[in-house]
C-alpha cells in the first residue's frame, strides 16, 4: 500500500467513525458534510456504488435542512453533484442532471468554498467539460468553460495557463458540436497561440494536445473551403510532430505520415505539385524509418 492509499484508508475510518456518531443525531450540517466527506473518499477508492449511496443519503439530509430554512455553502452543493456527474458518467448512465444543478451556483462558488480552492474549481470545471461534451451536451457544458476560466483569469503560473490550454480546446470542441464552425476556430486559435508561447518558454505540458488543436482546427477550416489556412495549420503539427520524432517522443509515427498524405492532397488540388511531392518523400522516409525500427526490434521474420 503506497501513502496515497494510507492516507484514503484513515480518512475513510474517521469519516465512517464521524458518520456512525452523528447518524444517531439526526439531521445536522454535521451529518451532510460527514456524507460528502465519506463519498467523496469512497469515489476516490473507485467504490463506486457506495460512494453514490453516500452522495444520495446527503441529498436527502440536505433537503430536510433546507425545509427548515438551510442553505448549503455553494461548495457543498458543487461537490455532491459534480461528484455524482462523474459516477454516472464513469457508469456509462446521464450525467448531465447533475452538472446542470452544478451549474445553477457556479457564480457562488469561489477559492474560499467548502471542499474547493482555486485548482479544484478548475478541476472539477475541466472534468465536467469533457464528461459532458462526451455525452452530447455540449450546452451544459459552455457555463463550465466560462467558470475555470474566470478562475483563471489574470494567472501567469505555468499550471493556470497550461490550463488554459485546455479549457479552450475544450470549448473549441463544444462550439463546434453546437454548430458554431467560426467560433470553434476562434477558440482553438486561442488555444495554439496559448500553447506556443508556453512551448517557447518550455513549459508546454502536453505537445500532442497543440497538435491536436492545430489538426482539428485546420479540419474546420478545411470544411469552410479555407484552403490555406488548412495547409498552414496542419504544417505547423507536422513540424511539431517531426521535432517530437527527433527526440523519440512520438509515440505513433503513422499519425506524421497521415498528415503528410493529407497536405499533399491539399497542395496537389491546389497545383503545388512540387510541394505536395516533398510532403509525400518525407511521409515515405518516416514509413520507411519506421519499418526499419521495428525490424530492429522484432527482427525480419515476425514482420
Amino acid at each position: 500500500m503506497d501513502a496515497s492509499d494510507a492516507h484514503l484508508e484513515n480518512a475513510l475510518d474517521e469519516y465512517n467513525d464521524k458518520v456512525n456518531q452523528l447518524e444517531p443525531l439526526g439531521c445536522s450540517e454535521d451529518l451532510l458534510e460527514a456524507y460528502v466527506n465519506r463519498g467523496c473518499v469512497l469515489y476516490m477508492m473507485e467504490y463506486r456504488t457506495s460512494a453514490m449511496d453516500d452522495l444520495e443519503s446527503a441529498c436527502e439530509v440536505l433537503e430536510s435542512l433546507e425545509a427548515q430554512g438551510f442553505r448549503a455553502d455553494a461548495g457543498t452543493f458543487a461537490r455532491i453533484h459534480s461528484t455524482m456527474g462523474s459516477i454516472l458518467f464513469d457508469q456509462e448512465a446521464d450525467c448531465t442532471g447533475e452538472y446542470e444543478l452544478v451549474s445553477r451556483r457556479l457564480s457562488e462558488l469561489g477559492p474560499h468554498s467548502r471542499h474547493f480552492d482555486r485548482r479544484s474549481i478548475v478541476r472539477m470545471c475541466t472534468d465536467a467539460c469533457k464528461n459532458l461534451i462526451d455525452s452530447d451536451s455540449p450546452d451544459v457544458a459552455m457555463p463550465f468553460v466560462d467558470k475555470g476560466m474566470s478562475i483563471l483569469n489574470g494567472q501567469s503560473d505555468q499550471w493556470s495557463r497550461n490550463r488554459v490550454v485546455e479549457l479552450l480546446g475544450l470549448r473549441a470542441e463544444a462550439q463546434s458540436d453546437l454548430g458554431d464552425a467560426e467560433e470553434s476556430i476562434e477558440s482553438y486559435s486561442q488555444a495554439i497561440d496559448t500553447a506556443m508561447e508556453l512551448m517557447d518558454r518550455g513549459q508546454l505540458e502536453d505537445p500532442e494536445e497543440l497538435v491536436m488543436c492545430l489538426v482539428i482546427k485546420a479540419e474546420a477550416e478545411n470544411g469552410l473551403g479555407l484552403t490555406d489556412m488548412y495547409i498552414r495549420d496542419v504544417e505547423v503539427a507536422i513540424t511539431i510532430l517531426e521535432s517530437m520524432m527527433e527526440f523519440n517522443r512520438l509515440p505513433d509515427p503513422e499519425v506524421l505520415v497521415r498528415l503528410h498524405h493529407d497536405v499533399a492532397g491539399a497542395l496537389m488540388n491546389g497545383g503545388r505539385i512540387q510541394d505536395a511531392e516533398k510532403h509525400l518523400l518525407k511521409a515515405m522516409q518516416i514509413s520507411v524509418r519506421g519499418a526499419g525500427d521495428y525490424i530492429d526490434v522484432h527482427g525480419p521474420r515476425n514482420m
